[in-house]
């Protein structure tokens, strides 16, 4: 069964797209993120782990028109939202895409994915994408942070209510670090960012 969000969203038939920029607009500009991961790499081949309907797929292929770019996701119709010609998208697990492609990308992109993922896997998807790096290269690791704010309490109803996740668990900045220095060790992290329009949007530079 599809969220709540996506039935809705699905509703507006020719002005879905408008409209799932507005809703995701409340909570992360897709433009300050695609500007921060420009300041912070140039890559030739470009893997995003959880890329779901493809928003950020479109803004990475724009910014980086001579770059690669595949979308990964376990979720059924990914990348449909995605408006271009360039990009691929795969429905394959991290884990196994490591195995088939180890070292082929210079930039691993991790965007709102980790709080839906397991905690129990967390450093497993890490993990892969540590392996599907090139040596040097660069991983741009994004999560919602845990903070007692309205705007956090709004994520949460927007994830379990509309997204329809029920088992969401988001991770305090200093989990966000311990998870990070866990599979990349601790001086992995090269530089950070808050992300428009709340602090909630944390971007960590992470160097393979």
């Amino acid at each position: 069964m599809g969220s709540i969000g996506a039935s809705v969203r699905r509703a507006f038939g020719p002005y879905e797209r408008h409209v799932s920029e507005l809703y995701r607009r409340v909570f992360i500009d897709l433009e300050s993120l695609a500007d921060c991961i420009q300041d912070w790499a140039d890559p030739t081949a470009i893997c995003e782990i959880g890329c779901g309907e493809g928003a950020l797929a479109e803004r990475l292929c724009r910014d980086f028109p001579d770059a690669s770019y595949l979308g990964i996701d376990i979720i059924p119709q990914l990348g449909r939202m995605y408006d271009g010609e360039r990009a691929e998208f795969r429905q394959i697990a991290a884990q196994d895409l490591a195995e088939e492609r180890s070292g082929q990308f210079d930039l691993v992109v991790i965007n709102d994915v980790m709080h839906h993922v397991p905690v129990a896997i967390r450093a497993d998807i890490l993990q892969a994408a540590k392996k599907l790096l090139m040596p040097g290269s660069v991983l741009v690791f994004k999560d919602w942070l845990r903070r007692s704010t309205p705007i956090h309490a709004a994520c949460y109803v927007a994830d379990v209510y509309i997204g329809g996740d029920k088992n969401v668990a988001y991770m305090a900045m200093e989990e966000q670090r311990e998870l990070i220095a866990s599979v990349f060790g601790s001086e992995a992290v090269a530089a950070e960012q808050s992300i428009r329009p709340w602090s909630q949007n944390h971007a960590f530079k992470v160097v393979r």
